[in-house]
């Protein structure tokens, strides 16, 4: 009997009741021989160990308070995990599930086979029969965490408590280990094009799931604590090649992930969601340590076989390039036009051996992660897993060993109420102060690093200047690594050469380092794609936007302009084609052919695809490689083509918008700190109270409830429904987006400027279970239920975070111009530095930067969104104009009063002077607006300082958003975001549309 045989029994046990538990038990060849020393584990030895296991993985609250035997009838009242909020769902009646498992799984005698099976399809094969049965509680008197997720729970514990070396009655000490690497933000910044921004974001996403993968292979795929593995598409991938390759058709009745991916069904495989940090359980410190060196290596070991693979496809594809005859005109009128170059340099590259460029790739790609970890045992290893809460028990020192290990913060572990009511104690209770613990050593430990770059000779990378930029001949040994012995012409000759092998993926000028590389070409070049089991073209060309299924830049920008107004756009596409003809032929029309990638967009245009790169001159010259004069030639007829179809003072591509969002104070919630009180989770008539102190259980009501092990996996996994369904749904079926990150309560996304408001309400609104805008999801219990069939939506109440749960989110609007770096950079300030830094967080932080460089900030309290939306929904040309003038009038005339609403009082004064024909009929939206935002501030304001103080405090600013000129800064943001829209509507009105077929 291995581990994999007492994983799948308790998780077996803890997700059926247990008649129907044994009875599969029986039925599996795998586990027959083994059923009855395992029912002895569990529960009959005396200790019952497999049963200890169940009950550290509860905590030990539900351990302790007993279940009243009388039925619950039809309806079974679960509680949110997080809130606390009540929902009512039907109870599972007596469904026969044996008769649904597929006879391979029941014949199967690989144990580990089979347990993989069950922990990924068993709970969704139980939801097929019966709606919400992904709900259903493991425990019946505090019902916050869902079945499947107890079950998962205990099936990792088990492993962890008794491994596959484990012989003796005593269990293995658990281990959390947790593990991360860096960097992040700079290795998604050191972007060009929105190709390098999805690729940075997706190799990280990349290689954080194939660490998780090799945990899951070593210890099982219940291992990972975080993030959670289930239902995740990256990793059904990998189940689907590398462990059960049929069960999502012939189990679930739909395509595997790599299908939906390669027939445009979803693109989840594409969108990174997975964080740079992984919390794992192990068996004990010996495991612990050497799991966390093996995963040191093993990033290591991924990303070197990335970069390899693109560094191989380079020279081949080089070499066989130059070996066609046709392609040396190509190259001869630019040596024409440089002849600094030497043809000698081509000549060299045909020759394989002639390639000296390893040790300067592997210098780079060697030293671009630094990796962190830490672990903590879960218990003090020296003392017992549990211990009797009994007089002749040793109590004091039991408790005083485990705060050793895992120090209490915000309140005393065990609570005086929880100790006088339970008759046992187990370690399972400090599992918040270590996730509290592991947080703040893995930060010490960044802290210690000693992290240098490799010396860097020659031409630096003209993407982020860090790093040599590649080339056949940068030999980087002995005297080279100063640079000597390269010629400038020789590196701009190559990369020429790059744009002509590798068409649309650059442009010529640009000069990469081997990690910008890697990451641009990792997808195909690479090996990524494959390693998932997507099938690549070998094709010389290859369209990478199609292939990743993320759009460009002006893709972005122009998507629901275009989506709104299709004709126009047709007409722009027509007046451009009539004057590219004559000077760039079939190769523009080939480029603006193809798809925008975004779903809406796509969708109204059915077989007649237009792209965004059309509006811009910039990219369609990146993209056709052109050069010189070329360059202006087309910028000139791109700008006449603007004229021609009314668009004289801008372009519908102009502007973009990148949004990251943040949940606030997780690291609270998974350590307890920020949830409610017992009472609000603990059903009163579930509990059996004839054995329990009326008093006790009272005082264990009123005391704040504790993060268990079961409530954070279980938490790990609903937040999938946020980031994996709704989050995606949200962004690119309900509006023109695309997700870049989605994961837990981080998300990154791009969009058109038309729907930056109500993106952000209905992305709000999703994160804490509001009411959903569009009335497509009813809300009001924590969870979000469709009210009818959504497509790619799962008919079952999905989880939010709750009422109270809030998130700050920084947004940036930049001009096309804009460098990417400045951009990304400016969003994460944004919302680090400011929507974060708001009074209790729920910020909301507009940043506009110009093409100039200058940049408008606005600072916004989140519960402010829906008001302020109001008064700028429905822009007319007045709008703005007078929001311009508010914004300068109004902080030098009003200040915050106790009574008075002088914001307000001065608006409508304004408002009133002016001509008839300029006055707004909403106007009352606006003023409802000021008071709304003067309220707020007033909220913050302590009640022992006086007025006086107060109005102190604000002037000095010492409250972000509080003062006058913040309030000035959003209507100044406000004016800015109505004149765009003023814009596009005179674009519309005043456009000449021909409807010409294309």
């Amino acid at each position: 009997m291995n581990v994999y045989h007492r994983k799948l029994y308790a998780l077996l046990l803890c997700s059926n009741s247990v008649d129907q538990a044994y009875t599969i038990c029986k039925t599996l060849k795998c586990l027959q021989a083994n059923t009855d020393a395992l029912r002895k584990w569990w529960c009959i030895e005396s200790n019952k160990l497999g049963e200890l296991a169940a009950d550290i993985s509860s905590s030990s609250d539900r351990v302790n308070l007993p279940i009243n035997p009388i039925s619950a009838g039809d309806k079974i009242e679960i509680r949110h995990p997080i809130s606390g909020q009540p929902k009512e769902i039907d109870a599972t009646s007596n469904i026969n599930l044996i008769a649904s498992i597929p006879k391979h799984v029941i014949e199967d005698t690989d144990v580990e086979k089979v347990f993989w099976w069950f922990w990924r399809f068993y709970p969704e094969l139980l939801a097929s029969k019966q709606h919400d049965a992904l709900l259903f509680p493991a425990h019946r008197v505090i019902p916050d965490t869902p079945m499947h997720s107890y079950a998962s729970t205990v099936s990792a514990v088990v492993g962890a408590m008794f491994p596959n070396e484990w012989e003796s009655e005593k269990p293995q000490t658990p281990y959390l280990l947790l593990f991360t690497f860096s960097p992040v933000q700079e290795f998604i910044k050191s972007s060009r094009k929105f190709l390098d921004f999805w690729a940075g974001s997706y190799l990280l996403h990349y290689l954080s799931a194939k660490l998780c993968w090799y945990i899951a292979e070593k210890y099982g795929c219940d291992a990972v604590i975080t993030p959670s593995l289930w239902g995740q598409e990256i990793i059904d991938a990998l189940i689907v090649k590398y462990k059960i390759k049929d069960d999502f058709q012939s189990t679930l009745i739909r395509p595997d992930p790599v299908k939906l991916f390669e027939t445009s069904g979803s693109t989840s495989l594409s969108t990174a969601g997975f964080p740079n940090i992984i919390t794992a359980l192990v068996p004990g410190e010996v495991a612990a340590k050497a799991l966390a060196k093996e995963l040191k290596l093993q990033l290591q070991k991924e990303w070197q076989n990335i970069a390899a693979g693109v560094r191989e496809d380079i020279k081949n594809r080089v070499i066989k390039w130059l070996q066609k005859s046709n392609n040396i005109e190509k190259n001869s009128e630019f040596l024409i036009e440089n002849p600094e170059c030497d043809r000698r340099d081509l000549e060299k590259w045909l020759q394989g051996g002639c390639w000296e460029w390893n040790q300067l790739w592997n210098a780079q790609i060697n030293n671009t992660w630094e990796s962190y970890w830490t672990a903590l045992p879960l218990g003090n290893p020296e003392q017992e897993l549990v211990i009797s809460n009994s007089a002749d028990s040793d109590l004091k020192k039991w408790k005083q060993a485990q705060e050793v290990v895992a120090p209490s913060r915000f309140q005393e572990t065990p609570l005086p109420a929880e100790e006088n009511l339970y008759k046992e104690l187990n370690v399972g209770t400090w599992w918040g102060n270590a996730q509290s613990r592991l947080g703040r050593v893995i930060q010490a430990v960044k802290n210690t690093r000693n992290w240098q770059l490799p010396a860097s000779p020659g031409v630096r990378s003209t993407l982020s200047g860090q790093l040599s930029a590649v080339h056949p001949q940068l030999s980087y040994k002995e005297q080279f690594r100063e640079g000597a012995g390269l010629t400038s012409a020789s590196m701009r000759l190559f990369w020429r050469l790059m744009s002509l092998v590798y068409k649309n993926l650059f442009n010529g000028s640009e000069q990469l380092n081997a990690i910008e590389l890697t990451k641009r070409m990792g997808w195909v070049y690479g090996g990524v794609a494959t390693s998932l089991g997507i099938s690549i073209s070998d094709n010389e060309e290859i369209d990478y936007e199609k292939l990743i299924r993320f759009p460009n830049l002006s893709s972005i920008a122009s998507a629901k302009f275009t989506f709104d107004n299709l004709p126009t756009v047709r007409n722009y596409w027509n007046n451009l084609n009539i004057l590219m003809q004559s000077e760039f032929g079939k190769e523009f029309e080939h480029l603006t052919r193809r798809p925008f990638n975004i779903y809406n967009t796509d969708i109204c245009m059915n077989s007649d695809k237009l792209n965004g790169v059309m509006f811009s001159a910039k990219w369609l010259a990146d993209d056709m490689n052109l050069q010189g004069e070329k360059v202006s030639t087309l910028r000139k007829i791109v700008d006449q083509a603007h004229k021609e179809s009314g668009f004289a003072d801008g372009s519908p591509s102009d502007w973009w918008v990148i949004v990251l969002a943040d949940g606030d104070g997780m690291g609270d919630y998974v350590s307890g700190k920020k949830l409610g009180k017992y009472n609000e989770y603990i059903i009163d008539s579930a509990i059996d109270k004839t054995q329990l102190d009326s008093e006790n259980l009272q005082e264990l009501y009123a005391a704040t409830k504790r993060m268990g092990p079961a409530t954070h996996v279980g938490l790990n996994r609903a937040l999938l429904d946020f980031s994996n369904r709704l989050v995606p749904y949200l962004t690119e079926k309900r509006f023109c987006g695309k997700v870049v990150y989605s994961g837990g309560d981080d998300v990154m996304a791009v969009l058109p400027l038309e729907d930056l408001p109500e993106y952000l309400l209905s992305l709000r609104a999703a994160w804490c279970g509001q009411a959903d805008p569009c009335d497509e999801f009813a809300a009001g219990d924590g969870y979000w239920t469709p009210k009818k069939p959504i497509e790619g939506i799962p008919n079952r109440s999905l989880f939010t975070m709750g009422e109270n749960a809030t998130m700050s989110v920084g947004i940036v609007i930049a001009y096309k111009s804009v460098p990417l770096p400045t951009v990304l950079e400016n969003i994460w300030q944004a919302e680090k530095e400011r929507a974060k830094k708001l009074p209790k967080k729920d910020g909301l932080c507009f940043r506009v930067i110009y093409g100039g460089g200058n940049t408008l900030e606005a600072v916004m309290k989140g519960k402010l969104l829906e008001d302020w939306y109001k008064f700028i929904q429905s822009p007319s040309e007045e709008l703005s104009p007078l929001l311009f003038r508010l914004a300068e009038e109004l902080p030098l005339r009003a200040s915050v009063t106790e009574n008075h609403q002088l914001f307000s009082k001065v608006a409508d004064t304004i408002m009133s002077r002016r001509d008839e024909s300029k006055k707004l009929e909403n106007f009352a939206e606006i003023s409802n607006f000021l008071n709304a935002w003067e309220e707020w501030v007033k909220e913050l304001k302590p009640e022992d300082l006086s007025w006086e103080k107060w109005n102190e405090k604000l002037e000095k600013k010492e409250y972000l958003g509080t003062h006058p000129d913040d309030l000035g800064n959003i209507l100044r943001f406000s004016a800015f975001w109505a004149s765009k829209m003023v814009q596009r509507q005179n674009w519309r009105s005043t456009s000449q549309v021909l409807e010409v077929p294309v």
